[in-house]
């Protein structure tokens, strides 16, 4: 694999570029809850609703800024990446079942909640604590990541930047500052193997994904899989 990025701005080195991206990012992934639910105390869907476009507009940003060729980073190794997204799925989902069943809503807001709370926050959360780091590892390493060794230097970039942004993005919750972030950082390393694995992002999408809609089904008002943790009305 040679290069998966377009020329870009060249006002500032290209790894300085790329940083202080992150470095947005990670500040706004901290920001993003801890005002909206330590301060504000928004209802959950609507803070959810707050949280999606503030990462859907910083991930387009740094698309169309630094020319990121998105289709060729899909594309790459993409039937591993999927399969491995899928094994650390069900990875997931029997940790989720290990959990006691909670109380959980009912009728069409249930429904409503499977594809918001579900299925449309766990490829939010992916997006912005392993797909952003590793484009943020693309781009430093000029898309360098081919063979073992590319892989190797892949993750070796990737992996403390995905667990420093989900350090940072848990901490703006009351209840990870209480607990502690070791249970997320432990999830989304996970989470982000396939990624690591192929340098496709792909995997930890459905991981994620798949992650958020068993907690919703199960555990809706777990302390641990969907915060804010929130109480079935």
């Amino acid at each position: 694999m040679s290069t998966l990025l377009h020329a870009g701005p060249t006002a500032l080195p290209y790894w300085a570029r790329h940083a202080a991206w992150f470095a947005l990012a990670a500040g706004l992934a901290f920001a993003v809850p801890f005002l909206g639910i330590s301060v504000l105390d928004l209802q959950h869907d609507f803070f959810y609703l707050v949280y999606f476009v503030v990462t859907a507009l910083l991930l387009v940003g740094y698309v169309r800024v630094e020319n990121v060729d998105v289709r060729r980073i899909a594309s790459h190794a993409w039937p591993w990446s999927l399969g491995l997204g899928i094994v650390v799925g069900l990875v997931e989902v029997a940790n989720v079942l290990g959990r006691d069943a909670t109380d959980r809503p009912a009728g069409a807001y249930f429904a409503f909640e499977i594809l918001w709370r579900g299925v449309t926050y766990g490829v939010v959360d992916a997006l912005l604590l392993s797909v952003l780091p590793g484009l943020v590892a693309y781009g430093i390493l000029r898309g360098r990541v081919g063979g073992l060794v590319g892989k190797l230097r892949f993750t070796a970039l990737a992996l403390p930047l995905v667990l420093l942004i989900t350090a940072t993005y848990h901490l703006g919750y009351p209840q990870y500052r209480e607990d502690g972030v070791g249970q997320p950082e432990i999830g989304n390393t996970l989470i982000s193997v396939p990624m690591f694995a192929t340098a496709n992002p792909i995997g930890a999408v459905v991981a994620h994904a798949t992650m958020h809609t068993t907690a919703v089904v199960h555990s809706y008002e777990t302390d641990v899989f969907l915060p804010p943790e929130t109480e079935a009305r």
